[in-house]
């Protein structure tokens, strides 16, 4: 398990808190700019709903009502701007310049990964943390996005 600090800890403890839980506040009142979607329920009846904050770069992912990931943009896309303040979400790192490398030299050998080929656009490092696992995304070696979500 990899030792991963900054505000990335908020995000991974509020991992399986409720809509309206005080750990999901402190992620979203950075910038009260948000938007909640209507519920929106699959096939297996499982009920999803999302929260963005697209000025900071974040969507929270609810999976029956418990916060399920987070999912953080290190560059402009689509509509989601970047992280604004890029060097404080992982301690050591940042998002804005970050390589493939960069994630490696700070956080050691993932757990898993993939590597990019013909067929994928992008590639993935994933760690263990405390409350959760990490994933890097990566287009062009260049950060994408940083993704926590339940074990």
């Amino acid at each position: 398990m990899s030792e991963i600090t900054g505000v990335i800890t908020t995000h991974l403890a509020a991992l399986g808190a409720a809509t309206r839980d005080r750990k999901v506040f402190a992620i979203l009142t950075r910038n009260p700019q948000f938007i909640e979607d209507l519920p929106v329920t699959g096939d297996d009846g499982t009920v999803w709903i999302e929260i963005a904050n697209i000025v900071d770069g974040v969507l929270l992912r609810f999976r029956d009502g418990e916060l399920d990931s987070v999912r953080t943009n290190a560059r402009r896309h689509g509509d989601y701007y970047p992280y604004p303040t890029p060097r404080d979400l992982i301690t050591g790192l940042d998002l804005s310049t970050a390589t493939r490398g960069d994630v490696m030299a700070l956080l050691g050998e993932p757990a898993g990964a993939t590597e990019r080929d013909a067929a994928k656009e992008a590639s993935h490092l994933r760690y263990e943390a405390e409350g959760g696992t990490v994933t890097l995304t990566f287009r062009d070696d260049l950060l994408e996005t940083v993704t926590v979500s339940r074990s």
